[in-house]
């Protein structure tokens, strides 16, 4: 007997009422979003393999937040440990400021340099694995998210070199650490070019590795 077997995901959405968006800051109408992976049989759904997403979004912005965590989107954490993390790589981390301009001009949100200089501290110990929290926590962002974060991500290194193959390919891997593809990173790359990459400052050109 012949089976067709595969896999596919389900999204599931409902309005969970009203409440303060962080990015329009003002209430906004939120649903709940949640997808999952299942196994098919014959095309039918049979049974669930694993959770891909669950997320609260602002209607109105469609911005993503951790369930009843709505003080900061949750793209904003993570993008902030990625461009920390790169910046250690290429020894800058004392570019607080550029820093802070990255994430503000993608999210809207500041990076104190109190804040730069924490995270510095914690990646630089090994008490943080980026890539990990990055892969953990990537259930928690829409597109809209991880484009930020892959846009970060090149930003940060156009910032410190002139990009070659170990560079994009250490962006490659934090955009498969959030579950993209590679179409999905050349293309958030190709909307910050379009942005005229949102004006970032370059800085020497000084290697290290990641």
């Amino acid at each position: 007997m012949f089976l067709l077997l595969g896999e596919k995901v389900k999204t599931k959405s409902q309005q969970i009422g009203t409440h303060r968006c962080a990015v329009c800051k003002s209430d906004q109408v939120f649903t709940e979003q949640a997808e999952s992976l299942w196994f098919t049989l014959f095309g039918l759904s049979v049974l669930p393999l694993e959770d891909r997403a669950h997320y609260w979004r602002c209607e109105n912005c469609l911005t993503a937040y951790k369930p009843r965590e709505l003080d900061l989107p949750s793209s904003v954490p993570i993008l902030k440990d990625v461009i920390v993390y790169l910046l250690l790589g290429y020894d800058q981390q004392e570019q607080r400021a550029l820093a802070d301009e990255i994430c503000t001009k993608l999210t809207g949100f500041d990076f104190p340099e109190s804040e730069v200089q924490a995270l510095s501290q914690e990646i630089a110990s090994g008490r943080l694995n980026v890539a990990e929290l990055v892969r953990r926590h990537a259930s928690s962002l829409n597109a809209i998210g991880k484009q930020q974060v892959v846009e970060g991500a090149f930003l940060t290194t156009y910032a410190c070199c002139d990009i070659e193959y170990e560079d994009r390919l250490r962006i490659n891997q934090i955009g498969s650490a959030l579950d993209v593809g590679l179409e999905f990173v050349t293309y958030a790359i190709d909307e910050a070019r379009k942005q005229q990459n949102y004006g970032t400052r370059r800085l020497p050109d000084i290697r290290a590795e990641v």
